[in-house]
């Protein structure tokens, strides 16, 4: 926007710029014609020798000579004649005309998307944050300026919607845990639980989810801040993936799901503990989702200069449109609310975090049968060897 803007005022000064030299221009132009027009008129006074004396001066560029002075003076009469008046008037008319029209056109192109930005935005400053500018008809610097504007705007309404859903995911995912707190610890307080009992292991249990919690916002905080500390070094991302395998087979199992693997060699330079995470969030993912009786699906291979990690269910799979929202903190489709198996609702958000961290991308679709879905990792291959995970 600021480009934009900078662009304008420029042009704003060549218009300027632009509008003194045609002013010039037209002054010279209307000096000369007045000159000749007064030179003509002159000459049509004088007497017929001295009409063709005065022509012949004027012809030959004696127009600085004595003699012609003395003729001018002699027939000129008054310096300025009504029909003169006239002339200058309508020249002054006519040029003002003209030149405040071009001004005002022009003016009224720059000015009117600037005002309607500026009035937006004081609208946005508001709280608005629907408020978008019409582009319709500009070009140049201006539909840029509006453009960047409504991506600005849009952007305001979309971090807004986002620290919305986070707001009340956290107040969410911590209040059942602290109720749950709460309420034992008052019932251990009045006597009505027996200490002796395995409670004080389920309120460990409690306190180490609200820890996870937390834990989970602050590295989500760290990462989407770009200062968030990697230990890299090269991993081969098909040993993480086997590793994970191994540890979330037995929660595959109990929820009725097997887990294929199909894992080739792929070095990247990684955090080999931010990788890990990456992994368990994204299998149990899919352990959460999928559909009682059918596979999640794990391969790894490389493709390029890339090494892919693809982790698909056979669920239900996700709403079209949904696929960047997926990546949202505590964002869920209406549809996920019934779920059997709940998560924090940060897994696939600092799944991401993690990924760009690490100078990778990920993806989200549905699969073509649209039978599940399907999350594909994106991370450059390592060229080094040194320091294998």
């Amino acid at each position: 926007m600021a480009r934009a803007l900078n662009r304008i005022v420029t042009r704003v000064w060549l218009l300027a710029g632009m509008m003194t030299l045609i002013t010039i221009v037209m002054s010279v132009a209307v000096y000369y014609g007045a000159t000749v027009l007064r030179l003509h008129q002159i000459g049509n006074s004088m007497p017929p020798k001295a009409r063709a004396e005065f022509e012949r001066l004027v012809r030959s560029g004696q127009t600085d000579s004595d003699r012609f002075f003395d003729l001018h003076e002699q027939y000129s009469g008054a310096l300025i004649l009504p029909s003169d008046w006239l002339f200058l008037a309508v020249i002054g008319i006519v040029s003002t005309s003209v030149g405040g029209g071009i001004a005002y056109v022009f003016a009224r192109r720059i000015s009117a998307p600037i005002s309607a930005v500026s009035l937006a935005a004081s609208q946005v400053a508001e709280g608005e944050r629907g408020v978008r500018v019409e582009a319709v008809g500009l070009a140049g610097e201006t539909a840029e300026l509006v453009d960047s504007f409504n991506r600005m705007a849009a952007d305001l309404e979309a971090y807004e919607r986002e620290r919305k859903i986070l707001t009340a995911g956290i107040a969410h995912e911590l209040r059942t845990p602290l109720t749950i707190l709460k309420g034992r610890l008052h019932g251990l307080t009045d006597g009505f639980i027996d200490p002796s009992t395995d409670e004080p292991e389920r309120l460990l249990r409690q306190v180490e989810q609200l820890s996870r919690i937390v834990e989970d916002l602050r590295t989500l905080a760290h990462a989407d801040a770009h200062v968030l500390e990697l230990d890299l070094r090269v991993v081969d991302l098909a040993r993480v993936v086997q590793f994970a395998i191994v540890d979330l087979r037995p929660e595959a199992e109990a929820a009725g799901l097997t887990i294929g693997e199909a894992c080739q060699p792929a070095r990247v330079r990684a955090d080999p503990v931010r990788m890990r995470q990456v992994v368990m969030n994204l299998i149990s993912n899919a352990i959460r989702h999928g559909a009682d009786g059918n596979a999640v699906e794990i391969s790894v291979a490389v493709e390029g200069a890339a090494a892919v990690l693809r982790v698909s269910d056979e669920g239900r799979g996700f709403e079209e449109g949904d696929e960047h929202r997926l990546f949202m903190p505590f964002w869920r489709a209406a549809r996920s609310q019934v779920a059997v198996r709940s998560g924090s609702g940060l897994g696939l958000a600092l799944t991401a975090k993690l990924v760009e961290a690490h100078g990778g991308r990920i993806v989200a679709a549905n699969r073509s049968d649209r039978s599940g879905a399907c999350f594909l990792v994106y991370l450059p291959l390592c060229d080094g060897s040194s320091g294998t995970a």
